[in-house]
């Protein structure tokens, strides 16, 4: 089971090298560092090590049942050469019965379980696509920050702001579930995209299946979306009604692009402010019922501005706090 990855300086290069040393009295604090980089190297190498210090679990198990099983000493009696060969080779038989159970897989990665979540972020402007050790994938918008954790009975991510799309691998007995604020949703295999928005979240379905539920809503009323739908929930745990969504739009942000197809200048405006330090700001309220349709690059804020100036005569003029003011009139 040893990984591809080149061995660090001293240390051991194999999950069972590993398993050793951590489980060694002289085990110090600069091994765990080098475990925690071994780990880090690889999504490979967490799964290893992950059924490794399965294997080893289940067979501490199994040697503390057959010895609490053991029955009362007896006085000595010799065994025929036939029976002692045949009581020598049941222990070959457990682990006969070990080895059958990991191949088939049924100690993989379904109870790894990482003891404390792991938090992800992004930077103002920045995105990450994260690969997590069961094989689903995340892709982080800008400023967004989630944690994960592998539990026993599920895989969790809380979303703590920003946006996420998540690309789940099937596990029938463990589902993907995100949090986000009061409500959660929860997902088999499928590729689904939660969002933040202030109080409210706002949940897109691209593919499969998934189930939103929320706190606040009546007991039995989660709602399942179908592929291509979108609804959200309040603070207090409302859940909206099931709206059509465009995948091409949905996703286009994962691609660095920004799609809209007849939106509010007030939204527009909105989802490009996360995108970047200086934010733009109406001079008037009404500006904002402005319809934008469009494809921009998320970073190019001055490629909107130019649009925004020849398409809809809107001039745009710095003002004080990294903010510019758009209006209709010439500054």
């Amino acid at each position: 089971m040893n990984t591809a990855t080149p061995p660090l300086q001293g240390f051991p290069d194999s999950a069972e090298g590993w398993l050793a040393r951590l489980l060694s009295p002289e085990c110090s604090a600069s091994d765990h560092a080098a475990f925690e980089g071994w780990l880090a190297m690889s999504s490979r190498n967490a799964l290893d090590y992950a059924e490794v210090e399965r294997i080893h679990q289940l067979a501490g198990a199994l040697r503390a049942d057959m010895t609490s099983h053991a029955p009362e000493p007896r006085p000595t009696i010799r065994i025929p050469t036939t029976r002692r060969k045949r009581t020598w080779l049941r222990p070959l038989a457990w682990a006969a019965v070990l080895m059958l159970a990991v191949s088939g897989g049924l100690w993989m990665l379904a109870e790894f379980r990482s003891t404390q979540p792991i938090p992800y972020a992004t930077e103002i402007g920045k995105q990450r696509h994260v690969d997590l050790p069961d094989g689903s994938t995340l892709v982080l918008d800008t400023d967004t920050r989630v944690e994960v954790a592998y539990e026993r009975s599920r895989r969790h991510i809380v979303l703590l702001r920003g946006r996420v799309q998540a690309s789940v691998a099937h596990d029938g007995n463990r589902p993907f579930v995100v949090s986000s604020g009061v409500g959660s949703v929860r997902a088999l295999g499928t590729v689904f995209q939660v969002e933040r928005r202030g109080a409210s979240t706002v949940v897109a379905l691209l593919q499969g299946r998934v189930i939103v539920d929320a706190h606040g809503s009546k007991p039995g009323h989660a709602i399942e979306l179908r592929p291509l739908q979108q609804l959200a929930y309040d603070a207090n745990g409302k859940l909206g009604s099931p709206e059509s969504v465009d995948r091409g739009v949905a996703e286009s942000w994962t691609r660095g692009r920004l799609v809209f197809k007849e939106e509010r200048l007030a939204d527009l405006i909105a989802v490009f402010n996360r995108y970047s330090h200086e934010q733009l700001i109406l001079s008037q309220p009404e500006l904002g019922e402005i319809r934008i349709s469009g494809v921009f690059n998320a970073d190019d804020q001055p490629g909107l501005l130019a649009t925004l100036r020849q398409g809809w005569g809107l001039q745009a003029k710095p003002v004080a706090g990294n903010r510019i003011e758009l209006s209709t009139t010439k500054q």
